[in-house]
């Protein structure tokens, strides 16, 4: 039972010492939100930078462009082809034929490597793109909220009510008065 108390006795003196220390810590640092704000920024502003991705973008999709042009192209050139049936020009009309269908072979299978790099790079850069905007309308909404805490601190802008006053003249009806507009 004595070895429990002492244990407990120790536990309680250096567990009130330590958030003691913690509560003098905290009264002592004061936090300047603006620190704050800037750091919020210069995290969002590392991550905003989405101009390489805009590059990308022009590269995978003239890529995915120019192999969907030799797949069409390809295509075309295949259906193209007469039939032997129909050709009446013997043996030369077989072989045109034959070259167009090789041709559009070479264009159909051409076309695999510009889809097959152009299309990955270019859902990548968009989907990074669209990241990296994210992040630089995040940076924006922190630089205005750094801004009006920084209004409000200096007691530009008070956070209770405000009243404006205007004179109003209306020549017409000749008529003067006030108008009084209030802000929250």
């Amino acid at each position: 039972m004595n070895k429990f108390c002492y244990c407990f006795i120790l536990f309680v003196l250096f567990s009130g010492n330590n958030l003691a220390f913690a509560q003098d810590k905290v009264l002592a640092n004061e936090v300047d939100s603006a620190a704050i704000y800037y750091d919020l920024i210069a995290q969002e502003n590392y991550e905003a930078n989405y101009k390489p991705n805009v590059t990308g973008m022009v590269v995978g999709g003239s890529l995915t462009g120019i192999g969907v042009f030799l797949v069409g192209f390809g295509i075309y050139a295949i259906s193209s082809v007469p039939d032997n049936s129909e050709s009446s020009e013997g043996l030369s009309g077989a072989l045109d034929g034959l070259g167009e269908g090789i041709l559009g072979t070479f264009c159909v299978l051409g076309s695999v490597p510009f889809l097959g790099v152009g299309v990955p790079v270019l859902i990548y850069n968009i989907y990074q793109y669209n990241v990296r905007k994210n992040h630089t309308n995040r940076r924006d909404e922190y630089q205005n909220a750094l801004e009006r805490y920084q209004l409000q601190r200096l007691g530009g802008e008070s956070s209770g009510l405000q009243m404006m006053l205007f004179p109003s003249l209306n020549a017409i009806e000749r008529r003067g008065g006030l108008d009084v507009l209030f802000l929250f």
